[in-house]
C-alpha cells in the first residue's frame, strides 16, 4: 500500500481490497504497543502482527475486508478525504442492501491512538449501521500522497483485541457489526469488491477498472518489506 503512494502522486489514484492468510493484528502508526501486548499470545491463537503505517488503533483483520485508498493530497484535506472515502464505500455497500451510513461531522479532533482497539468506539466520520461501527479507518499523508486503509468487517471479532493485552482486561464486548449479521449472509468476493467499486464510480464520478501491480510498483514493494517485517518497527513504541 505504501508503494503505491508513489503513482498517487503522479495523479494516479488507487483502491486495493485484500484479506489476511494468516489471520493478523495490525497496530497503528503511532499507537503504544510495546510492553502492552502479548505477542506470545497473538502467535499461539495462529495470527501474525504488523504496523500499519496509517494512524489510529489496533484491529484484528481475521474474517473481514481491508481497503486500502490511495490518492494525491488534491483530494482535500484529512477530514474531507476521508469522508471522501467513507460515502464511497456506504453508496457501495448500500448497492448491497445494507443500510450504511456515515456520521459527517467536524467536532472535535481525532482520538490520541491509545492502547483501546479500534472497533471499541464509533467516531465522527466513520461508517455505521444501525448505530454500530462496520469500519475503522485511519489515514497518512507523505511527500503529496495520502493513504486510507479501513477494516470492513464481515464477522465482529474484534473482542479477540482486547485479550492480547498484556494487562489481561476482561473480555469486553466490542459494540461493532459484521455484514454477516446485517445480510444474513457473506457476501461473495466478486459480489462485495464490484459494489464497493459502483459506490466509488457514484461518489467520484470516475470509472474504476481493474488492474496489476507493476514491475515498478513490485520493485518498490521489495524494497520496503524489510521495513514491515522488522519487529524494531512493529514494536518501536
Amino acid at each position: 500500500d505504501e508503494a503505491l503512494m508513489e503513482d498517487a502522486r503522479r495523479g494516479r489514484p488507487t483502491l486495493r481490497l485484500y484479506r489476511w492468510n494468516p489471520g493478523c493484528l495490525s497496530f497503528g502508526r503511532n499507537q503504544p504497543a510495546r510492553d502492552r501486548y502479548d505477542g506470545d499470545r497473538v502467535a499461539s491463537l495462529g495470527y501474525e502482527v504488523v504496523r500499519r503505517p496509517t494512524g489510529g488503533r489496533s484491529v484484528l483483520h481475521h474474517r473481514e475486508v481491508t481497503y486500502a485508498v490511495v490518492a494525491p493530497e488534491e483530494w482535500g484535506s484529512l477530514r474531507e478525504a476521508y469522508l471522501r472515502i467513507n460515502r464511497a464505500l456506504a453508496k457501495g455497500l448500500r448497492e448491497l442492501g445494507v443500510d450504511a451510513t456515515v456520521h459527517e461531522t467536524t467536532a472535535g479532533p481525532a482520538p490520541r491512538p491509545t492502547v483501546r482497539a479500534c472497533f471499541r468506539d464509533p467516531l465522527p466520520g466513520e461508517l455505521t449501521a444501525g448505530g454500530r461501527k462496520l469500519a475503522g479507518s485511519a489515514q497518512w499523508r507523505f511527500k503529496g500522497a495520502l493513504l486510507q486503509h479501513g477494516s470492513l468487517l464481515l464477522h465482529n471479532d474484534q473482542a479477540l483485541v482486547e485479550t492480547f493485552r498484556s494487562d489481561a482486561p476482561p473480555r469486553l464486548e466490542i459494540p461493532a457489526v459484521g455484514l454477516v449479521e446485517l445480510l444474513g449472509r457473506e457476501p461473495e468476493s466478486g459480489e462485495l469488491e464490484s459494489a464497493i467499486a459502483a459506490g466509488f464510480e457514484r461518489e467520484l464520478g470516475a470509472e474504476v477498472v481493474s488492474g496489476e501491480l507493476t514491475d515498478e510498483e513490485r520493485d518498490r514493494v521489495e524494497r520496503l518489506r524489510p521495513k514491515y517485517e522488522d519487529p524494531d518497527w512493529t514494536w518501536r513504541r
